[in-house]
């Protein structure tokens, strides 16, 4: 069982219906972009045609769908702005593109779904600018394709399995030819004019001039309330090379340091309530036992085998919390490593329940068992590395408790280690004095029910953790998730709560409990707690008056909303204000305008950065100054797609957020999540300094009165 339950854990995890052969390599022959005619004069209609060739029993969908709960099973084709070409359909100004005849079908009591089997074609029209220079013009565009299988079960039904979106980039080849402009007739020419007007009016509203020759036409399929130009990353860019760019336009500057002393004093805090788990509080007796046991023979010196043994322990312990430390701020992103933690956790969580025990292997067990009888300060020694490492199954749960605090970035390596000692050394300190003054441990509460009703409550909150590391996993790969979606780990969350509820009100009992006739207040003052969160939690499953999902107020949903990570999508429009990805063009059209700028740094799976998102900018005293600047946001663990003209695939989002997370450590000496910026370019040339006016480092925002007077440093000139 011990064996078959990760592999059961994992298989949770599968897309049901998917087989090792469902790829998308395998399951899209084609995508082919072209023009028709591929030669053109200034003026005569074209059409741009998008194909793609399915294998059989693949499908795919049309860029419409009718009904809105199946509006995700959709193609979106991105359209770019160009000098050369006018899209007459599919851009801001001009109609949705036309889907060709599609066919459908019933999806229960979604209504009708639209889709394609082996393959489709769109025809875009568009018009070849009067203006346009004669030669060969490459237009690119953005596809985003999910593909889907249909198979017949044995029972006759059908089942359909659809691969994650692929995003795919593509090339048409236009010649435009020498020669007079054909006129265009009156019907194109009203459709051409308002897209041009549409242009011409986004540039008037960023107060940056659109060039006559070039309006900047809106790229279409990632829906935007911007109000400013910029906010997507445009096609084909070196974002490398312009972050770099703008790193050479800023000074160095350097954070404080004044978070240590709140770093250790958290890692001791956690090391004392580690004290309290299962694994360690078994050990008492033990400890005390063997040196009570060493204390009878000769030339016995207490106080040197006790530091031998604390300082065994504290090394241990210290080296494994510095290694995770070391590491954490990586693997707090990483999908694999997520996915790993949460099925550990769920290991844990079935343990404590009672499922089964965890134990060393034997060979480790003999190896050192072996040498604790030996005596001296080598039987000492292995008397605590038996300890550190039975008790690590416990105490590794508990190095997050002050982890969080390193993904900030700004603790040296030196700082890490007496983070990680500290935590180590507060864990072992009570053992010392036991194994110095044996008589201590009259003293110490006798281990029993209680001690069991910590392990599974512990069960319960490891388990809840579980779901959050696998969620943040599926949101690394999926976006928006299809397993672990908001929804269903919220609902997660509220069962959890009320089966920890009725179980601290003894309604139920699990293989390690023992029958009990009554039970104690501060078990059912507890107990009743954990019901009424999860009733107070309830309301967040629902919508209210199609105004989106419900918000129970108060700190504790902040905080589980938050904890929980929102679903993607929208995130370019926070607190009512759009938000830019292009810090190198936000600096010069700011430099144009003299408006002053806002960097948040965050992150897909920040949780501060979610909580001060939904419950800060939005409150009216920061958003009035929060419209004052010009707003940019850095991801530093994966950029949204809706941040893109083009999105690139996973792996070169992620690539654009680690230059991101490159940049914040280079110029402002820190890792940390969130982190507030306010810069002033200073007028003149392209390329010009630009001025850090202000660094806001609390991280989760708890004095938002402090905030709002950095905002207004931002802004004073």
């Amino acid at each position: 069982m011990n064996k078959l339950l990760p592999l059961l854990c994992l298989a949770l995890l599968a897309p049901a219906g998917r087989s090792a052969d469902d790829t998308f390599a395998n399951a899209v022959k084609s995508i082919d972009v072209r023009f028709d005619p591929t030669e053109a004069k200034p003026g005569q209609v074209v059409s741009l045609v998008v194909t793609i060739n399915l294998a059989d029993n693949w499908l795919t969908y049309p860029t419409l769908q009718p009904n809105p709960e199946i509006s995700a099973s959709k193609t979106r084709i991105t359209l770019p702005s160009t000098a050369s070409v006018v899209f007459l359909e599919g851009v801001k100004g001009a109609g949705p593109i036309t889907d060709p005849p599609f066919r459908t079908a019933t999806v229960g009591s979604l209504g009708e779904k639209r889709y394609y089997k082996q393959s489709v074609e769109w025809r875009i029209a568009a018009i070849v600018r009067p203006d346009a220079m004669a030669g060969k013009q490459d237009v690119k565009v953005g596809l985003n394709v999910i593909a889907c299988v249909e198979r017949k079960n044995a029972d006759g039904t059908t089942t359909e399995a659809c691969l994650n979106p692929e995003r795919v980039t593509k090339t048409a080849v236009l010649t435009i030819l020498d020669g007079p402009a054909i006129d265009i007739s009156a019907k194109d020419r009203a459709i051409h004019d308002r897209v041009l007007l549409a242009a011409a009016d986004e540039a008037k509203k960023a107060e940056v001039p659109a060039k006559k020759d070039t309006p900047p036409l809106p790229s279409n399929g990632l829906e935007s309330n911007a109000k400013k130009s910029g906010l997507r990353i445009p096609a084909g860019t070196n974002y490398a090379a312009d972050m770099a760019a703008v790193e050479a336009m800023l000074p160095k500057f350097e954070t404080d340091n004044t978070g240590f002393l709140t770093f250790v004093l958290t890692a001791m805090f956690w090391g004392a309530v580690t004290l309290l788990t299962p694994c360690v509080f078994p050990m008492i007796p033990i400890t005390v036992s063997y040196f009570l046991k060493q204390g009878e023979k000769k030339l016995h010196n207490p106080i040197a085998m006790a530091t031998v043994y604390t300082i065994t322990i504290v090394v241990v312990l210290g080296t494994a919390a510095l290694f995770f430390l070391s590491f954490f701020s990586r693997l707090a992103v990483n999908p694999y490593m997520n996915t790993a933690l949460g099925i550990l956790f769920i290991v844990f969580a079935m343990s404590l329940f009672g499922m089964f025990d965890l134990v060393l292997p034997n060979f480790m067990v003999r190896f050192t068992s072996k040498r604790e009888g030996s005596g001296g300060y080598g039987g000492v020694i292995f008397m605590a590395l038996s300890f550190s490492i039975v008790s690590f199954t416990c105490v590794a749960p508990f190095l997050g408790g002050f982890a969080g605090m390193v993904s900030s970035g700004k603790f040296s390596n030196l700082q890490l280690a007496a983070g990680a000692f500290s935590f180590a050394g507060t864990f072992a300190a009570p053992f010392f004095l036991l194994a110095i003054f044996p008589s201590l441990l009259k003293k110490v509460p006798k281990s029993g029910s209680w001690m069991n009703t910590i392990k599974v409550v512990m069960g319960f909150l490891e388990l809840a953790a579980a779901l959050k590391f696998l969620r943040t996993a599926e949101l690394r790969w999926v976006s928006p998730p299809a397993l672990f979606t908001y929804d269903f780990v919220l609902s997660m969350y509220i069962v959890i709560l009320i089966l920890a509820g009725l179980y601290l009100l003894n309604l139920y009992r699990l293989p390690h409990d023992e029958p009990q006739d009554h039970i104690g207040v501060t078990r059912m003052l507890f107990g009743l707690v954990s019901i009424s969160v999860a009733l107070y939690l309830m309301p967040g499953l629902f919508t209210g008056g199609g105004q989106g999902k419900q918000r129970p107020g108060g700190t504790i949903f902040a905080w589980v909303d938050a904890f929980l990570l929102p679903e993607p999508g929208g995130a370019e429009v926070i607190g009512g204000e759009s938000w830019s990805a292009d810090l190198k063009r936000a600096i010069e059209e700011s430099r144009a305008t003299g408006e002053p700028i806002f960097i948040d740094f965050t992150g897909v799976t920040c949780t501060n950065c979610k909580l001060n998102e939904k419950d800060v900018f939005p409150q009216p005293g920061v958003a009035s100054l929060m419209k004052q600047f010009r707003l940019v946001q850095l991801y530093t663990d994966e950029i949204p797609p809706i941040f893109y003209e083009a999105p690139p695939d996973n792996e070169g989002r992620e690539v654009d957020a680690r230059i991101n997370r490159k940049f914040q450590k280079n110029v402002f000496g820190t890792e940390q999540l969130p982190l507030y910026v306010t810069l002033r370019p200073k007028p003149g040339i392209r390329g010009g300094p630009v001025e850090i006016t202000g660094v806001y480092t609390e991280g989760k925002i708890n004095n938002v009165q402090t905030f709002e007077a950095f905002l207004r440093k931002g802004l004073d000139r």
